[in-house]
Formats: structure tokens, sequence, C-alpha cells
């Protein structure tokens, strides 16, 4: 047998959430923890991401005057997994998932607010809730990190405002249109970016982190004040068992291998698949690309091919968090049309010049609804388009395209022109002569589609009934602030894709994070969590948050599993009664 180039209890695969939860929760079991990212940049998947975090019934919601309750939590999560998740798993995430994010507030540098407006994204159904399930990081000053800040991955490009900084996601609802009092908050937070001018040049960035940037750099100062080993640049290459179980790996750290012995296992939090285009062939619905995503190039599943190689069962993987998104000239990452989709004045056609879903919608039932159109059309060329007039291009921002009163169309710049990204015509019929759809069922759409939206209906897809719907709305337009007639020309399109987030689908793990085989039997000594494994939400999303709060929290159950596991046996060597966990597979 080689021997060991270092010996830790807890290698931790993955600096995201769920990686550095487990981490952090490890260390402070008194294990000792080196944490592993492949990439050159700490914070995966999260750091780009919006930062919120679902979980039903938590404190900030009392204090903001909100009611609920676990059992409500408990009811609307059965409802809309529709059976297909266990009922000890949500009780689990409901119960756990508060005393994992007290834990963090009261221990580490996370800090976390309710939304209170922020709907969950099923409102109606039994035990939903109109606000303060999803929260929001609080803004979080990078300079804190000092040198380490620039090894955090920055935010998507489209959550910064004019390319410079970021807001939180109360502001950014508020921030719709370009009225008097947004503009007014437009010039403060400019004032704000200047007075941060001299921690800008020192540190090499805006040093207002807010979303994913403020949680995850939250979670790595956390880290480094614990002084938790954390390479960068250094991939798992593969697992070592002995008798059946996993102690141990080989690391690629800068092209140096490296034989790293674990005492009590390994944590995959190496995020999803949605940068591996074998895999996303191989498992999910067509048409599919790697260019749709809005995940880090790292995304690219190899902790799920490390867990099934080591005889872990797969889950899910034909799903993933979906968005409908644009692909904007010279960005490396898709744009999420989570606004967008929701504002009036515009609508989402496909190739045949008609409607198919309510474009308001649950971002994921979107492109649900794209994936239903194209087995119902059986286009061989399926192509949809957000069509939108003067009226919403006036006030609305599209991409990275802001609104006619700040950026008129002269001012687009080139490389959005001319079908590039943005298309424009002065009447519906030269629209969809560009656009290549048939002008007389583009017109006929919009004609129903306008009759109805003047009345403030949707007769077709209900578009603007939910509370979800109008969240994003315009609170000028009425009746319905989602709905409002295409009828003032030019008209625009901008076509659209059935994008990500990133896949949801991966290692199928039990309640304390332990990755199962086909049997339903733990894999000894490898443990899972965040969107390396199936997730606990089945094929629906709860809210906004409901990837990040699960990452949390199982990225924090399986270190207190790793913590509880014997060196000696292939069980575990504790009672998990105590950490109050379901002895329950998903």
């Amino acid at each position: 047998m080689a021997e060991w180039d270092r010996t830790v209890d807890l290698l931790v695969m993955g600096s995201g959430a769920a990686g550095m939860s487990g981490a952090i929760r490890a260390h402070d079991l008194g294990l000792d923890v080196l944490l592993v990212e492949k990439s050159d940049l700490f914070g995966g998947n999260t750091a780009m991401s919006g930062g919120v975090c679902w979980v039903p019934n938590n404190p900030g919601m009392g204090r903001e005057g909100i009611a609920d309750s676990d059992e409500e939590g408990f009811t609307y999560l059965k409802h809309i997994t529709k059976g297909e998740v266990a009922e000890e798993r949500l009780w689990l995430y409901i119960r756990e998932s508060k005393r994992v994010l007290a834990y963090l507030q009261e221990n580490t540098h996370v800090r976390y607010v309710p939304l209170t407006k922020y709907t969950d994204y099923y409102p109606e159904a039994p035990g939903g809730r109109s606000g303060g399930r999803s929260m929001d990081p609080v803004p979080f000053d990078g300079s804190k990190l000092r040198e380490d800040l620039i090894q955090l991955r920055r935010p998507h490009p489209q959550s910064q405002i004019l390319g410079k900084f970021g807001i939180t996601a109360r502001e950014a609802q508020a921030a719709i249109g370009v009225g008097f009092r947004t503009m007014l908050f437009m010039a403060w937070q400019m004032f704000l970016y200047v007075l941060r001018y001299p921690k800008r040049t020192r540190w090499g960035r805006d040093t207002k982190l807010c979303a994913g940037n403020s949680l995850m750099g939250r979670l790595l100062l956390s880290l480094k004040e614990r002084d938790i080993p954390a390479w960068l640049h250094t991939s798992v290459e593969e697992l070592i068992f002995e008798d059946g179980r996993v102690v141990g790996a080989i690391l690629d750290k800068e092209g140096k291998r490296l034989r790293i012995k674990t005492n009590r296992g390994v944590l995959i939090a190496a995020g999803g698949f949605s940068r591996n285009l074998e895999m996303r062939e191989k498992y999910q619905r067509h048409p599919i690309s790697t260019e749709w995503t809005a995940g880090t190039p790292s995304n690219t599943g190899d902790g799920i091919i490390l867990g099934q190689k080591a005889g872990g069962a797969l889950d899910l993987m034909d799903e993933a968090w979906w968005t409908p998104v644009s692909l904007v000239p010279k960005s490396p990452f898709s744009w999420v049309l989570v606004v967008e989709k929701s504002l009036p004045h515009g609508l989402f056609v496909n190739q045949d010049g008609k409607r198919f879903t309510n474009e308001a919608a649950p971002y994921i039932d979107v492109v649900n609804g794209m994936y239903e159109d194209v087995a119902k059309t059986r286009a061989r060329d399926p192509r949809w388009y957000h069509i939108f007039d003067a009226t919403y291009r006036r006030s609305s921002i599209e991409g990275p395209i802001a609104p006619g009163k700040v950026m008129p169309d002269e001012r687009v710049p080139r490389r959005y022109r001319d079908g590039n990204y943005l298309f424009r015509a002065s009447t519906l019929e030269e629209l969809a002569e560009q656009i290549r759809v048939p002008a007389a069922s583009l017109r006929a759409t919009i004609t129903r589609f306008n009759e109805n939206a003047i009345r403030g209906e949707d007769p077709d897809y209900n578009r603007g009934w939910s509370a979800q719907d109008r969240y994003y709305g315009d609170p000028r337009v009425r009746p319905n602030c989602s709905l409002g007639p295409i009828e003032t020309g030019p008209f625009y399109a901008v076509r659209i894709y059935p994008g990500d987030l990133g896949t949801k689908g991966g290692l199928r793990t039990d309640d304390h994070g332990r990755v199962l085989k086909e049997d339903g039997q733990a894999v000894p000594g490898l443990y899972a969590a965040g969107n390396s494994t199936a997730s606990m939400m089945g094929r629906t999303y709860p809210g906004a948050g409901g990837t990040i709060g699960p990452a949390l929290t199982f990225g924090f159950l399986a270190a207190e599993a790793a913590e509880a596991f014997s060196e000696s046996a292939t069980q575990l060597s504790r009672d998990f009664g105590r950490l109050g966990v379901a002895e329950s597979a998903s």
C-alpha cells in the first residue's frame, strides 16, 4: 500500500454553500477538515446566485409579524412535491433547516433577513405563503476578506447594476421601472459606489457584496477564521476504498498527485452537471445545451461521476432548476428571464407564432412548458421568442438592455442590434419575417392576447392570477400588473431558450447526507449535498432559495453524520436521535 501524503478526518469536495456549510460544521465538531475546489475561485454556483434561502416558519417571519407554522410548511411541500418525496424527508427539512440557520447565524458571519413580499412560487397552494419564507443575505463588506476577496467567484454579470454594483433581492423588486423613486435610488447607489473607490482600488473589485456573493463571502470569512485548509486548483480524481468503505482520495493539486487519507469520509458537494454536454444529452430532454445554463463553468458533474463509480444510485437526472434564458453576445453565461417574463406588454411565442404557457409562472414551469411545447408540436427546429412592444421597451429591462428611457434604441450597443440579440421592426408582420414565424399566426395570437389583457384576464394560461405572477409586475398597469396589450410600435423580439440555474439530479442520499446504493444501503464513508445530489424538493421549486436552503442544511447534516461515524466500523456509532434526524431515505 502506497503511503499517504496527508491524513484528515473529512475531505470536502466543492466550495459552494453545501461544501462550506459542511466544512464549518465538521470543524466545529472537532474534525480535521480539508476543503478542495477544482477551479481557481471559491463559491461555486452559490456565489453567482441570488443567495436567497427558503425556510418555512423561520424566526424572521415572526419578527415581521408573518404567521406560519411547521405544519403549514409541511402541507405546502407535500402538496407541491405530489407524493414523490417521503413525508419524513419533508419534515426533516422543515425542522433541521431552522436549526442549521440558527447555528450559522449564531456561530458564523451568515446573516439573513426575510423577504416579506417575496411569495412562495405557489402561494395559493395549501400551506402556501405570500412572503417571508424566502430570506435575503444581508449585504457584506468584502474588504473584511482582505486578499481572499479576489479568490471569491464574482457575481453573474446580470446581477450587477450598470455592470458595477449589486443590490439586494428586496431592492431589485422595488427598482422595477424607471420612475422618479427608482432613478433616485439608483443615483444614491451610484453615489455609495463612488465612495467605495478607495476600497475598490485596494482590493481589485467592489467590496459591497450582495446576494450569493454576500452569502459566500460570509462563509469564506468564517472558514478562514477557523483556519480550515482550503485548496484551489485541486480536483478529486479517485476515491480509495478498503473493505467497501471510502478511506481516502487521490487529488490533483496544481498538477501534483496527492493521496489523502480520510478517517471519517468524503463529502461530495461539487455542484451539478450543467456544463457536461455528454451527461446532459444522455439524461435530459432535448433540445439541450451547455450554453443555456447560467451556472459556473466548473459544474461538470465530477462529484456525481465519482459517487456513481463508488456504487451510488442516481435520481432526477432529467431535471434541473429550469429557467428561460437569452444568450447575450460575448457573455460566457446565459441571462435568465426571471423579471422580464412577468412584465406587462410582452409574451412568449414558439416557432409557429403561438403562445404555449403562462409566461409569468415560476421559471421552472415556464421551461417545462417549453419542453411540453416541443412534445406537442414535434417541431424539427423548435424556437421561442419574447415579443414586446414600445411601451414595454420604454420602461422595462430586457437582458443587458436598459429601458428605452435610459438607453434609446440608437444607444443600444451594436453587438445587440440587428438580430444579434434584439430584433426590431415597425410592424408585427415585419417582425414575424425577421424571426421566421407565420405572420398571420403571430398577429392572431397577439390580437387575442390584447383583447384579454385589457380586461386583466388570460383565459388561455391564467397569467396574472397568482400573486407569484404579479411579484415582478408593473404596479402602474391596471387592472392586472402582469398583463398589458402589445399594440404600440415599434415591436421587438429576443430569442429565448430552455435554460437553467444548475441541474438538480444526482446522487441519491438519505437524511444524513449518506450516499445510497441501488439497494438503499449507504456507501460507508461517502456523503453528498447540494446539486451533486438528487434534490429533496423533487421536481418542483417551492420558492426563491429552494436550492440554497437544502444545500446549507444537508451539507451541515452530512458533517454531523461524518462526526458520528466510527473509524473502525461501517455503520454509524452514535444515536442519530440526538440530532433529531429521521432515518429515512428519499
